[in-house]
């Protein structure tokens, strides 16, 4: 098997900073509404998360078959909108 190097190493661990931010913003979802059985989510959110786990999944399946982290970088942004409840 061939080994990681530092360079793909690091922009991998720079993108799972992406996939742990998605996972925190499911979590604060999960918490507002922990007494309702169904979670609102905005559509934009939504889809930047999908986005975001995708283009992780795709660099990390390059990365394994050992063509290193994708060069055609995408950036997502969701609509910043507070949900903040006091």
């Amino acid at each position: 098997m061939e080994k990681v190097s530092g360079g793909n190493l690091d922009t991998m661990t720079r993108r799972l900073s992406a996939v742990k931010v998605v996972v925190d913003l499911l979590n604060h979802e999960l918490d507002l509404a922990k007494a309702d059985k169904a979670v609102s989510f905005e559509r934009d959110r939504l889809e930047a998360g999908v986005t975001t786990l995708e283009m992780f999944i795709g660099d990390l399946e390059s990365l394994l078959k050992g063509g290193g982290a994708t060069d055609g970088r995408r950036v997502v942004e969701a609509a910043r909108t507070s949900t903040r409840v006091n």
